[in-house]
């Protein structure tokens, strides 16, 4: 059998989404409840969450020997397991189906909470950031992240892995009650590009740097060339596509 398991998660209690040892983290605590209900199974996720990341839109496939009803699956998973992790749906799979290698898509949001003071009833979930941000200065640094580059200055670089990636839409905007939020949708992504992103324009944004500094800073490929990252507890991997 070949589960595919949609849900999200609040990543606030969790060392990220990688099993790492005698660290609490969602594939550990999925893994445990899965143990229960499937016995032996691998697992598949369409892209691993750092430290305090959420997801609204999470894609895993379970491959099992135990054949087990979606149905009876997705009630003992959202038992087991809410309310950090909400589980959406359960469905059989074709066989060959790979939560990661299948995908075609990924779209993260990232929340700034900007005004003067903090909320405490949104601090799980946004960036409080206090310095005025001009959404129109945020766009033109997006702009010039649109199509294929070479990331390694706004990236962690792992050792044997491109930071080449193509992005297909990058927009900030002005939401309600103090938000600011900027979306961005790629092939894929690597390791912390958006929260590096969202760091150098946030400077931008309020007036430290110009906008067309961007395509300097990528051509450098050096990771001091940037501002670091943005706090991991803005950051939602929004949607997965297929």
């Amino acid at each position: 059998m070949n589960y595919r398991l949609d849900f999200s998660y609040d990543g606030t209690g969790f060392s990220g989404y990688a099993v790492q040892p005698g660290l609490r983290t969602i594939q550990g605590e999925l893994q445990r409840a899965l143990q229960l209900v499937l016995g032996d199974f691998t697992t598949h996720v369409a892209g691993r969450t750092d430290a305090g990341v959420h997801a609204r839109h999470q894609v895993v496939n379970v491959g099992a020997d135990r054949e087990v009803p979606p149905e009876t699956l997705l009630r003992a998973l959202n038992r087991l397991l809410g309310p950090e992790m909400a589980f959406e749906s359960v469905t059989i799979a074709d066989p060959g189906f790979h939560a990661r290698h299948h995908a075609t898509g990924r779209t993260y949001r990232y929340f700034i909470l900007n005004r003067r003071w903090h909320d405490p009833f949104r601090d799980r979930t946004t960036w409080h950031y206090r310095y005025p941000l001009d959404v129109d200065r945020l766009n033109s640094t997006a702009a010039h992240l649109i199509g294929e580059h070479e990331y390694a200055s706004l990236c962690r670089k792992r050792e044997g892995k491109s930071t080449r990636r193509t992005v297909r839409t990058a927009h900030w905007e002005g939401a309600p009650d103090d938000i600011v939020r900027f979306e961005i949708a790629a092939d894929s992504f690597c390791h912390q590009m958006v929260r590096s992103i969202v760091a150098l324009s946030a400077e931008i944004g309020r007036g430290n740097g110009d906008p067309d500094d961007i395509p300097a800073i990528l051509e450098r490929q050096d990771r001091n060339a940037a501002r670091g990252a943005a706090p991991a507890r803005g950051l939602f991997l929004w949607k997965v596509e297929y």
